[in-house]
């Protein structure tokens, strides 16, 4: 395991590190070990191993146990990089000036930082690696019992500790003497934490899968009881359920005041006498089952709730959201009914004026939702709703500070309607039915599409960036004259043009369409084109000379293979503006713009593979000019064809 190291703030000059004399390599009570041979490549004489820029440092290590150090340098050409294994009996460090001799081995300087930067430390590990630590050292020991964190999460319950579908009564029992041993051993860890140490928690968290039997029964509610009493601020319960199947949960959990973030996954919520959440500010509640009071009580008990997502819930029918203050953020996915309970979500109401943001994912057909009251509302987001078009206008009128807008697979929407002085973005995608974009929206400044053609009409003129994916299942000429139509409405887009294509063919217009039309666009600045699958005879240079016709003086341009890393940049330089008087190229006198063979004066071409592992880049450069430009484009950028041979 290599240990990162930094250096000393202050440190004497002129240290290098030497391999010990032969008289001083054993030291006492080790006449049985023998050094080690040195690193490759290092020296046996005096002489610093490491660069220049690394001399006149002391390197501090951050981890590992006293016998064994791990130094890293950088920089160095004259040795591979990575780490020297520094141990008490090889290696000393001398300084120079003094003449003194220091053993850099003594000091495990790790376990001497502040406990709360051990226990920073700690969040970075899974909670079975942190519990090993506490067997390195009395120090490590004392930072794992003042850590206020405990996490029964997959890396301890890395198994299936289900015996119901086992037909072996060996294996049967084998699972349950693991389970039984398992839950001891965390109970033993509750029971030390909680009764001996009097630490109190922060965070604690169950990830496992739901069991049927009294063993999972009495340790869940042994976990929840020593969390609650160590006044718990993060309670996360998350059972892997199969099926309509749910645990109940102690209703002990809804009354904790020291809760301010619960997440519950797979539990079944029964209503206490007096629910108290009165510090809870996020509520996060998945494939939970809970009727409309339990839902009614719960909401009504947080005063201070900010966050609340509620996702695959069942149960219940309305949710009704009135008089939190707080409340900003809202998810509501996919909630529905099942047959057995007969209940689905029928209406929301949401009267919040702090809601910043609000998602809703789900079927909208049988459910009424008034969101009108959230006045401050800047993102709403509605995905597989069954939502029409006379309904999103008229919230849409009714959300005067909407910053972010996204619609996705909402079917039923055939035109889409926005005027909006306040949205800066927009993004519509999977409209199966959508057919016209009608958008007044003069702040707007992105803009995506996914989907079939559509007729759009827009004056938008801060657009900054266009991100377009047209779905093309014939070739004919009323397409790519809608399609230049299209592109035409994002004239003013002033940097990053996106167009997102399955084919080369895609982005091709016919000639004797350039010959009539003008080009579309004439103020982009980048323009990138992502292509999902690439020929066998695919002509690069053929592509650039269609996106040069759409974008003509296009600064740069990105022709890459969509989830790939293999990309083609170009980076234009242009002559002057060319005139049609005098001896103008023949090929430009009938174009309503200058082809781009006859005004670019130099291009710069950046080609990125991967190596044959596939996990480095290796990007090549070139330069091209005169008038064979076009001929070595394809000569250089030839990786869609060789790939796909």
């Amino acid at each position: 395991m290599h240990y990162p190291l930094q250096p000393l703030q202050s440190s004497p000059p002129n240290f290098s590190l030497h391999r010990r004399k032969p008289e001083e390599e054993k030291p006492p009570n080790s006449s049985k070990r023998s050094p080690p041979p040195p690193y490759p490549g290092t020296p046996a004489a005096a002489k610093p191993f490491w660069p220049s820029s690394c001399r006149g440092s002391i390197f501090r290590c951050r981890g590992g146990t006293s016998r064994r150090r791990t130094l890293e340098w950088l920089n160095s050409n004259n040795f591979r990089s990575g780490c020297v294994d520094i141990q008490r009996s090889n290696w000393v460090l001398l300084n120079f000036d003094t003449m003194k001799k220091i053993r850099i081995d003594d000091v495990d300087w790790i376990s001497e930082l502040p406990e709360p930067i051990l226990h920073h430390i700690y969040s970075f590990l899974p909670f079975k690696k942190v519990v090993q630590t506490s067997v390195l050292s009395k120090q490590w020991e004392r930072t794992w019992r003042t850590y206020p964190v405990l996490e029964f999460d997959s890396s301890v319950f890395n198994i299936d500790l289900r015996d119901r579908f086992l037909d072996d009564k060996g294996g049967k029992k084998e699972i349950q003497r693991i389970r039984q041993r398992l839950f001891n051993g965390l109970k033993q860890t509750l029971r030390n934490r909680c009764f001996r140490d009097l630490t109190g928690l922060n965070k604690f968290t169950i990830e496992m899968q739901f069991l049927r039997n009294p063993e999972f029964s009495s340790f869940v509610e042994r976990c929840i009881g020593c969390a609650i009493g160590s006044n718990v601020k993060e309670l996360k319960l998350k059972f892997l359920t199969f099926g309509y199947e749910w645990y109940n949960l102690p209703k002990i959990v809804l009354c904790a005041k020291s809760i301010d973030l619960l997440q519950l996954q797979g539990c079944k919520l029964e209503l206490p006498s007096n629910v108290k959440l009165s510090c809870l500010r996020k509520l996060c509640l998945s494939q939970v089952f809970a009727d409309d009071q339990v839902i009614q009580a719960l909401v009504g008990s947080c005063p201070l709730i900010e966050e609340m997502s509620l996702s695959e819930c069942h149960g219940f029918k309305k949710l009704e959201l009135v008089g939190l203050d707080r409340l900003s953020d809202i998810k509501i996915l996919y909630n529905k009914g099942i047959q057995l309970y007969n209940r689905r979500l029928e209406w929301v109401v949401i009267k919040a004026l702090n809601v910043h943001s609000l998602a809703f994912v789900g079927r909208l057909d049988e459910c009424d939702i008034n969101v009108a009251y959230c006045k401050n509302l800047k993102t709403l987001s509605l995905s597989s709703t069954f939502i029409k078009d006379e309904w999103l206008c008229n919230l849409i009128s009714k959300l005067p500070l909407l910053e972010c807008l996204y619609i996705g697979s909402c079917h039923k929407l055939e035109s889409i309607k926005i005027s909006s002085p306040s949205l800066r973005e927009l993004c519509i995608n999977g409209c199966v039915k959508l057919a016209e974009v009608d958008i007044d929206t003069p702040s707007l400044g992105f803009f995506n599409y996914f989907g079939d053609m559509i007729s759009l009409s827009s004056n938008a003129l801060a657009l900054s960036k266009v991100d377009l994916f047209l779905f093309r299942d014939k070739f004919y000429t009323p397409w790519n004259v809608k399609y230049i139509e299209l592109l035409a409405q994002f004239r003013y887009c002033s940097e990053i043009l996106n167009i997102q294509v399955v084919t080369d063919e895609d982005v091709i217009v016919p000639v004797e369409l350039r010959q009539i039309l003008p080009s579309p666009l004439s103020s982009g600045k980048h323009l990138n084109l992502p292509i999902s699958k690439i020929p066998v005879h695919f002509s690069i240079a053929k592509v650039v000379d269609n996106l040069l016709w759409i974008a003509p003086h296009v600064k740069t341009m990105s022709i890459l293979k969509y989830g790939h890393s293999s990309k083609s940049s170009f980076e234009f330089s242009y002559k002057k503006p060319i005139v049609y008087e005098g001896e103008s190229a023949s090929c430009c006198k009938s174009l309503p713009v200058t082809c781009w063979q006859h005004c670019i004066k130099e291009i710069k071409v950046e080609i990125t593979d991967e190596n044959e592992e596939g996990r480095n880049k290796i990007k090549r450069y070139y330069y091209l000019e005169g008038p064979d430009m076009y001929e070595k484009i394809d000569d250089l950028c030839s990786f869609g064809a060789t790939k796909s041979a």
